[in-house]
């Protein structure tokens, strides 16, 4: 079946059930097409707060199988986070040594900073912009892993990164995107980082928040 074809069935089935629709929608995330698995996790991020329920009893329920690597948790842990859903909290720890991949840790611990719980992430984050050997692969998906922990070390590390010189030009932007991001959840950081020195980063920032 081509895309479109496929977009027009995943329509009609949400259409017809609505929310009952998600479990058929979390099967499609296993598909081997990854626009197919695209299109099926943003429709399920459509149906906002209503999802809740259903997606965390079918959380709950693979939680339980104890599966090793399982895709489809990563992108339940996504889009529960989103949610602000805290009572996925103590399962996230008990799933990080399920995942023998980092990239797959590092959406965990993505989840665990969404939820309030930077602080105990932070350091392997930092880890992994800084110092990590895969630092390359890894930095974009850890640099907005930390864009949401609003705390001076954050900070401190993000500044860091950006004076890294191999990176990417698409990477240095993430890095001033995630600092605008946590200087606009806590305004008083926006005083430090002007501090810090470094006038070229505190202008691209500026410039990318006005």
């Amino acid at each position: 079946m081509d895309l479109d074809n496929y977009k027009s069935l995943i329509e009609r089935i949400v259409t017809e059930k609505g929310v009952d629709a998600i479990p058929k929608l979390v099967e499609l995330l296993t598909d081997e097409n990854d626009e197919v698995r695209e299109i099926a996790f943003e429709t399920i991020q459509r149906f906002g707060d209503n999802a809740k329920p259903i997606l965390l009893k079918i959380f709950k329920d693979r939680v339980h199988r104890a599966q090793q690597n399982d895709i489809v948790l990563l992108y339940l842990i996504d889009v529960l986070a989103d949610m602000e859903e805290k009572c996925i909290k103590q399962d996230l720890y008990q799933l990080l040594s399920r995942y023998d991949n980092e990239s797959a840790q590092l959406v965990i611990y993505e989840a665990l900073a969404k939820l309030g719980d930077g602080d105990t992430v932070i350091d392997i984050l930092c880890y992994f912009v800084l110092e990590d050997e895969y630092k390359d692969q890894l930095a974009e998906q850890a640099i907005m892993a930390l864009a949401h922990i609003p705390s001076e070390k954050s900070l401190n590390c993000l500044v860091d990164a950006y004076k890294n010189k191999s990176f990417s030009t698409e990477i240095r932007q993430d890095i001033i995107k995630a600092i605008s991001m946590i200087t606009m959840k806590n305004p008083a950081l926006w005083d430090k980082f002007t501090k810090l020195n470094e006038p070229e980063l505190v202008e691209k920032v500026r410039q990318f928040v006005y």
